[in-house]
């Protein structure tokens, strides 16, 4: 196990996702918590729920203060210079997903990243969820067999009812940016997505409705493997579902049920499994890995590289869906 030091770490960004940050980070005895953000409003909210922390309303100003680490939780077109920033300063960065607003400024990220004499991960917090890192033991025994294909769907109108802000009813396909999890996840259980076809729409009569409200596609994976992603502002209750299937076995996790069933090819019915994770743990085991792993290996949960992947990915969809035609990645 390896002993964590005291480290100083900055969150950069005070909306929800980096409130929740800095708020898990001050259980760490060891961590020292500073909070960035340029609306006094966001900053005010973040020192209160985070005790203890201190607070700036300049970046410059907050790296100046010489954090060992830095989460990047701000609008996506700004994780390219802050990201970038802090890399050269020498912090250790967990960037939020996804990695950047473009494919230029992901690469940019990557390039920073690689010349780093430090670590930087991408905040897939579901690679830190138990259901889907049993998944993961699971695809990794053998269990399947020979992988053929997949599933990865969220139906989640409840999002839109929970928002913070409102980008997702102006910002033009808002909804698989804020999906590439499940492009990700697909990428980490059966393999490299290579190419991409897909299809967009906006549908329904609901009362918040970004365009477009739903996507599909049919990827295919390196190995030729061919999975479906599914995203939708639409359902409520919502849903969400990761299925993995092979010539020996399937297996499929429920997001909202915490239940794993494992359906094997050579009996009759499924065999069950919980794997429960309250959404603060999953944040908390990203936190832990982390603080880890920057004092340890520094083996990233997620690589740049990764990141970069799953941004090609979603960039592939959208273009496939404007365009109407298969489009490699």
């Amino acid at each position: 196990m390896v002993m964590i030091p005291d480290t100083r770490v900055l969150v950069v960004g005070c909306g929800s996702i980096g409130r929740r940050h800095a708020r898990l980070l001050t259980e760490v005895p060891q961590v020292e918590v500073l909070v960035c953000d340029t609306l006094q409003e966001n900053l005010d909210i973040a020192l209160r729920e985070a005790p203890g922390s201190r607070g700036f309303l300049d970046f410059d100003e907050a790296l100046a203060a010489g954090p060992d680490a830095v989460f990047v939780c701000t609008p996506n077109h700004l994780h390219r210079p802050m990201a970038v920033a802090a890399l050269e300063a020498g912090c250790h960065v967990m960037c939020e997903k996804p990695i950047a607003d473009t494919i230029e400024n992901a690469e940019a990220i990557a390039a920073a990243a690689g010349a780093a004499d430090t670590m930087l991960t991408v905040g897939y917090s579901l690679r830190s969820h138990a259901g889907l890192r049993r998944l993961r033991e699971l695809v990794a025994s053998g269990i399947c067999g020979n992988i053929v294909g997949g599933r990865g769907m969220v139906g989640t109108y409840f999002t839109l009812m929970c928002a913070t802000t409102p980008y997702r009813m102006t910002e033009p396909n808002a909804l698989i940016i804020d999906y590439t999890h499940l492009l990700d996840y697909l990428g980490l259980l059966i393999g490299p997505i290579v190419r991409v076809s897909a299809e967009s729409a906006t549908l329904g009569e609901l009362e918040m409705m970004p365009r477009p409200n739903l996507f599909s596609a049919i990827l295919t994976h390196e190995s030729g493997a061919i999975s479906q992603f599914h995203a939708d502002y639409i359902q409520h209750p919502q849903r969400s579902l990761a299925e993995v299937f092979g010539d020996q076995a399937t297996l499929m996790y429920d997001f909202q049920s915490y239940e794993l069933r494992i359906y094997h090819r050579d009996r009759p019915g499924y065999e069950v499994e919980t794997a429960v994770t309250a959404r603060d743990d999953i944040y908390r085991v990203q936190i832990a890995d982390f603080l880890a792993q920057i004092h340890g290996d520094r083996v990233p949960i997620c690589t740049a590289q990764e990141g970069v992947a799953a941004l090609r990915a979603a960039m592939a969809a959208v273009r496939s869906a404007a365009e109407h035609r298969a489009i490699d990645v």
